[in-house]
């Protein structure tokens, strides 16, 4: 594969990853779990969620009085081949739930985690999808 080839992999894959967690904080589970393979694996919390619909119904047993945003950092994809590609990624959460719709913008004192996300990426009929993705805690912050 050539680097033109391979950087373009890189980049779709990489948007696809932020796009993730941008359907993730706006609460658009549907447009996310789409995200994945229709086998694709999530990683979270201790439960490994297999295929759309588990992961579908993980989603939904979440606060619905939640503000929650990932920040996405130290983003690096790999492609393996014209139909695979590795990541690792940093995720810092940001997360606040006083039981009620937020109506301004919380006052939090820190972040809530940092997560180091590594993942597996696969070419499907409808484009670039999450194979599997692991959400492996690396720091808790102090309330």
């Amino acid at each position: 594969m050539n680097r033109d080839a391979a950087r373009a992999i890189e980049w779709d894959c990489a948007q696809l990853l932020i796009r993730f967690f941008n359907e993730f904080d706006a609460w658009r589970y549907r447009e996310m779990v789409k995200l994945f393979a229709p086998e694709g694996v999530w990683h979270r919390q201790g439960r490994a969620l297999r295929g759309h619909d588990a992961i579908l119904a993980a989603l939904e047993q979440r606060s619905t009085t939640q503000t929650v945003r990932h920040v996405v950092t130290n983003v690096e994809v790999t492609a393996l081949d014209a139909d695979t590609a590795k990541s690792l990624l940093y995720v810092t959460a940001y997360q606040h739930d006083a039981g009620e719709r937020a109506t301004a913008p919380p006052v939090i004192r820190s972040p809530s985690l940092l997560l180091a996300v590594p993942g597996e990426l696969v070419r499907t009929a409808d484009g670039w999808r999450i194979a599997s993705l692991t959400m492996t805690r690396v720091f808790e912050f102090q309330p």
